[in-house]
């Protein structure tokens, strides 16, 4: 799973401080907005994650942008815990608060693929793109859609222009990686039609 959290965590405490009451919340920032590093491998903090997002919502001293984070980052944690319903609620409120952030089309269209809905997965994908049309991420994901859509044509397409957009963070570097990878096992596949191109 990608995920930029950990830096809204930092951006949060730069703008808010160490303030005597917000200081408090240090712990429960770091807990839930750490997904994008190794702990999203670790089953024992999703929970803790998931909690401290929640005490974060319900303190009241969020608002705007800075708490629809919190709801994408809450939702990232119920993803993970599989979940999936209640991920969609969180990023639905995320992207009502904050409608011109990508991220939140983005991680809502992961989970529609994860449950098979590849078109309203792909109204998501679209609408990132719109936003940020240098959003590698999501030309690298729709192409996974078009490529299990049996559209190759579409696919390449796709996995292309993640490639051809600038490499601007690990995200991008991410799919631009990945990207590559599909396009080599195409081609593999091309030149062997009898063998399916493995999944990535």
């Amino acid at each position: 799973m990608r995920r930029l959290l950990p830096f809204a965590a930092v951006l949060l405490f730069s703008i808010y401080g160490a303030t005597p009451s917000l200081a408090a919340d240090e712990k429960d920032r770091t807990a839930c907005f750490s997904l994008g590093n190794e702990n999203y491998k670790d089953k024992n903090k999703f929970d803790p994650g998931l909690a401290a997002c929640t005490r974060l919502i319900n303190s009241g001293r969020y608002k705007s942008k800075h708490l629809a984070s919190m709801y994408r980052a809450r939702g990232s944690w119920k993803q993970k815990k599989g979940e999936l319903e209640a991920a969609l609620a969180d990023y639905g409120i995320s992207i009502r608060m904050e409608p011109d952030n990508v991220e939140g089309y983005d991680y809502r269209a992961d989970v529609y693929q994860q449950q098979g809905d590849f078109d309203r997965a792909l109204e998501d994908y679209n609408h990132a793109t719109r936003i940020n049309p240098t959003y590698a991420a999501a030309y690298y994901s729709r192409g996974r859609i078009y490529e299990k859509k049996g559209d190759l044509a579409k696919a390449r397409i796709e996995y292309n222009s993640a490639i051809a957009v600038p490499t601007i963070n690990r995200i991008a570097k991410w799919a631009q990686d990945n990207a590559r990878a599909r396009l080599k096992a195409l081609d593999e596949a091309a030149k062997n039609p009898d063998t399916p191109a493995p999944a990535k």
